[in-house]
C-alpha cells in the first residue's frame, strides 16, 4: 500500500507496508506459535505416544477443532479473509462432528473431503502472509514458513485418504493401510514431501501416483521458492537500512 509523504515542500510517494507487516503484530505471533505448536502436537507428538489410540476419531476432532481454531485466528487483522475462514472452518467442524455421529462412508468422505478444504484454507492464510509482508526475516516468517511446510504434509495425507476410500486399490503397501484414519497417512505423505518416498508405499491408480508426484515436487518448490522470497527480504532490508540511516 502506498502512502504520500511530505518532505521539503515536496511530495513523494513511499510504501508504508502497513498492510503487510500485519503478520508481525504481537497477537499474530503468538497466534502463529499456537498454531505450529499445536500443528507439532497433532502431527507428530500425539501420533507417536499413541494417545487416543482407542477413541482415535474423537481425539482426533477435539485436536482438530482447536487447530482450524487457531489457524482462523491467525486471520485476525484482515477482517475479510477472516470472516471468509471463519465460515469455512465452521462448515468444515460442523461436517467433522456430524460425520461422529453418523458413521457411513458417504459422511466419511465428506469429513475429509471438508478437512482437505479447511486446511488448505489456512495454508493460504499463511502464504499470503509471508509472501506479502516487507522487512527482514523475523521469527515470524520462519514460523509461518514451518507451518505451511507441515500443512502441506497434512492436506495430502487426507488426499491420499480420499482416494483411498474412494478406492481401496489405490496403494499397495508391505503394512496395512488405513481407510477411515488420515494419521495413518501421515508418514507416507511427510515422507513424499520431504524425499521420494521409501518404497514400503506404492501408488498404483493414476490419481494415486499423480498425487504423490505432485507432493514431492511442491515439497521441492516450496523450499526453493521459499528461501528465494526470504533472500530477497533481506536484502531489500539491508538495502532500506541504509538509506534510513542517512536520513
Amino acid at each position: 500500500m502506498k502512502t504520500a509523504a511530505t518532505r521539503n515542500g515536496k511530495t513523494e510517494t513511499t510504501e508504508s507496508g502497513t498492510g503487510d507487516k500485519t503478520a508481525d503484530t504481537l497477537g499474530s505471533q503468538i497466534n502463529i506459535s499456537i498454531f505450529l505448536g499445536l500443528l507439532i502436537l497433532t502431527v507428530f507428538v500425539m501420533p507417536s505416544i499413541g494417545l487416543g489410540d482407542k477413541h482415535e476419531r474423537w481425539y482426533g476432532s477435539i485436536a482438530f477443532s482447536i487447530l482450524i481454531g487457531s489457524g482462523t485466528a491467525i486471520a485476525w487483522r484482515r477482517r475479510c479473509l477472516f470472516v471468509f475462514s471463519a465460515l469455512i472452518g465452521f462448515l468444515t467442524l460442523s461436517v467433522r462432528w456430524l460425520a461422529l455421529w453418523m458413521s457411513t462412508r458417504s459422511w466419511e468422505l465428506c469429513s475429509e473431503v471438508a478437512t482437505l478444504i479447511a486446511v488448505l484454507m489456512i495454508s493460504w492464510i499463511l502464504l499470503s502472509q509471508i509472501f506479502r509482508r516487507v522487512g527482514p526475516i523475523t521469527a515470524v516468517s520462519i514460523q509461518g514458513a514451518i507451518a505451511v511446510y507441515l500443512l502441506f504434509g497434512l492436506a495430502w495425507a487426507n488426499a491420499y485418504l480420499v482416494v483411498m476410500q474412494r478406492n481401496p486399490h489405490s496403494f499397495q503397501s508391505t503394512v496395512g493401510l488405513s481407510s477411515s484414519s488420515s494419521i495413518e497417512w501421515y508418514y507416507y505423505s511427510y515422507v513424499t514431501l520431504t524425499t521420494l518416498g521409501y518404497g514400503e508405499i506404492t501408488p498404483l491408480t493414476r490419481i494415486a501416483r499423480a498425487l504423490a508426484v505432485a507432493e514431492a515436487v511442491t515439497g521441492q518448490l516450496y523450499l526453493a521458492v521459499l528461501i528465494a522470497r526470504l533472500i530477497g527480504m533481506e536484502i531489500i532490508s539491508s538495502q532500506q537500512k541504509p538509506a534510513q540511516d542517512s536520513d
